[in-house]
């Protein structure tokens, strides 16, 4: 099962490294923003990591700064949930109500200053 998710993920990164999200037509395109025109917290990702895989720290910036600023987080949490029965406390210390309600009012937080301060 690993070495399936593992071969998914470097599939993917291989196709955001070849095929620039803004030229090409058939990668998808956010629901959200064609049903309502405005950007959801997620716009802009994949730009985000065909820029970053590609060094441009800054073009990432300006596609999804959330994201960017998040990868850290994300990463972590994945490498948690490999080495959640090695590592129990910092798992349950990762999942606490504090922390994934921090996480999900600065997704809502990101999401409307980014429509309203148009970032």
């Amino acid at each position: 099962m690993l070495f399936l998710a593992v071969s998914v993920v470097l599939a993917m990164g291989v196709v955001y490294y070849l095929f620039d999200p803004v030229e090409a037509g058939w990668m998808p395109r956010c629901l959200w923003k064609s049903v309502t025109g405005t950007d959801c917290p997620g716009c802009g990702s994949q730009r985000m990591a065909h820029a970053l895989m590609h060094g441009d720290i800054n073009g990432a910036w300006h596609a999804n700064a959330f994201a960017l600023c998040m990868l850290p987080v994300i990463v972590f949490l994945l490498w948690l949930e490999t080495v959640r029965d090695r590592y129990p406390r910092l798992y349950a210390a990762a999942h606490r109500p504090g922390v994934i309600i921090t996480v999900a009012l600065s997704v809502v937080i990101w999401w409307v200053c980014r429509n309203i301060l148009n970032l």
